[in-house]
């Protein structure tokens, strides 16, 4: 099967971008009446419904429905539009005038509107990961007809008429929460499920005004939306991760698209201040968007990095959060995000102003943006004492650094990473890991064996001797630092 390399849906920089060249969509759809209120109601119930109707057909048609797109497409039949027969013209238009107006919609029909679209990215996300399974499966039970042939299945990549869906189903799903986003920030939802009342009951209480009512109504349909929307793009986001080869050619990516999630990510985490507001962002789903994306996308890693390192330098609740984030990628067989995160740490200029456009932009040049990063360095060697350890000369400039606030975190680091190491030790002899189910220590042990059992390498004990060696060696020189740090300009380090 043959399959058209250009995108009907390259993803714009705007929503208003898809009323210009190559969507050529229109602020409303032919025929929609808005005569009055109660028109434009109706008419707006019309759009949901026809988007409910599609989603019906996708559940029970599945990857069949765009395989037979793209036959069509190869065949002879006329090209009567931009888009494939499921997701054609109407649908597209409909999503985008929906979207679009999704702000004034009336609650019952936004309510309708999101449900539509998470159920249609769910579905297609299913379709991926069913697909994918099902092509396995041919593979293990069909032969190679012809010898050194592999069976289609094993490579075949999904047509490009579904990538399309998929990225347009993303894009309106994304403006959907990024609209929701600002709203709450604006409206300061979060705060609203903190508040008490006066009273318990029986009418002693202070009465709660109408308008009260309301607005609590207004805060909780706000937070089951947003919860609703973060879990349909977390299972997008782990779907395009799982299934990369599947989804892409070559398994390259398009940045644009699987981008979505860690953008719309980085919004929620910016409201994550606390357990409850946490909770109320969705903040465990946006850290694994995150980590899905970077797991699949080694391209996007050093924009994903910029971008929480200026998150720690804005916040001061994202340090645990991006600590917990390194915990939540893949491990082997490095730790990559930890890592670059710790070397952008390292390369911030804290001598002088901040040069606008480099990370030390928001560090450098305020303390605030130092005191937020800080944390970061002993929230990582509390979790990973043993990844910080083997990068810890990317950061160990800055103890001659201004700001006593990263001198005093680097002091803490090691303090973190001399304890851990010292109770693995005395616990169960994996030394220099707190955890010794991690990918590291795992690998250690592998490595410790196989040279164990190899003749004329080395016996057991020699290995041992050395690897005891190692160990004192490192606590020797970590010590020595903070013996310096005895001598340091601020009393706090000291």
């Amino acid at each position: 099967m043959a399959s058209t390399n250009k995108s009907t849906f390259p993803i714009p920089s705007s929503l208003q971008d898809l009323e210009r060249e190559p969507y050529n969509l229109l602020p409303y759809p032919a025929g929609f009446a808005d005569d009055d209120e109660a028109a434009r109601a109706d008419s707006f119930d019309g759009l949901v419904t026809h988007l409910e109707r599609g989603n019906r057909t996708l559940a029970s048609g599945g990857m069949t429905l765009f395989e037979e797109a793209e036959e069509e497409q190869d065949g002879t039949c006329s090209d009567e539009g931009a888009f494939d027969p499921w997701m054609d013209e109407e649908r597209v238009q409909a999503m985008y005038t929906l979207v679009r107006k999704s702000s004034s919609l009336a609650p019952s029909t936004r309510k309708r509107l999101i449900s539509a679209t998470c159920q249609a990215v769910q579905s297609l996300s299913t379709i991926l990961g069913s697909s994918d399974t099902e092509s396995s499966s041919e593979d293990q039970i069909e032969p190679t007809t012809n010898t050194g042939t592999q069976s289609s299945s094993a490579t075949a990549v999904v047509s490009q008429s579904f990538r399309d869906a998929l990225a347009c189903h993303l894009y309106m799903l994304f403006s959907i929460m990024h609209f929701t986003e600002s709203e709450s920030k604006s409206s300061k939802a979060l705060n609203v499920g903190t508040t008490t009342t006066g009273g318990g009951g029986g009418g002693r209480g202070k009465k709660i005004s109408a308008k009260e009512q309301e607005r609590r109504a207004e805060a909780a349909e706000l937070a089951t939306s947003r919860e609703t929307c973060a879990r349909a793009m977390l299972v997008a986001a782990q779907a395009m991760s799982g299934h990369t080869n599947r989804l892409w050619k070559r398994g390259v990516p398009d940045e644009d698209v699987v981008n979505l999630p860690c953008r719309i990510a980085y919004q929620m985490l910016e409201g994550a201040t606390g357990v409850v507001a946490r909770r109320a962002c969705s903040g465990t789903e946006a850290l694994g968007m995150i980590a899905a994306t970077v797991n699949s996308a080694d391209s996007l890693l050093s924009t994903v990095v910029a971008a929480l390192v200026d998150l720690l330098c804005s916040y001061e609740h994202m340090a645990p959060l991006v600590a917990e984030l390194c915990c939540m990628v893949n491990e082997r067989p490095t730790n990559r995000l930890a890592t670059e995160l710790l070397r952008e740490i390292g390369r911030m200029d804290m001598s002088g102003p901040a040069v606008e456009g480099t990370a030390a932009a928001g560090a450098g040049g305020k303390a605030s943006g130092v005191r937020n990063v800080a944390p970061f360095l002993s929230e990582l060697a509390s979790r990973r004492p043993r990844l910080v350890l083997a990068q810890i000369s990317l950061v160990l400039p800055h103890l001659d650094s201004e700001p006593y606030q990263l001198r005093s975190a680097i002091v803490a680091t090691i303090g973190n990473i001399l304890t851990k190491v010292g109770q693995a030790d005395d616990e169960d002899g994996n030394s220099w890991d707190v955890d010794a189910s991690s990918p590291s220590s795992e690998e250690d042990k592998e490595d410790e064996s196989h040279d164990g059992n190899e003749g004329g390498r080395g016996t057991s004990s020699d290995a041992d001797s050395h690897h005891m060696s190692n160990i004192s060696k490192g606590r020797s020189a970590l010590l020595d630092i903070l013996t310096e740090r005895v001598r340091d300009s601020s009393s706090f380090t000291r």
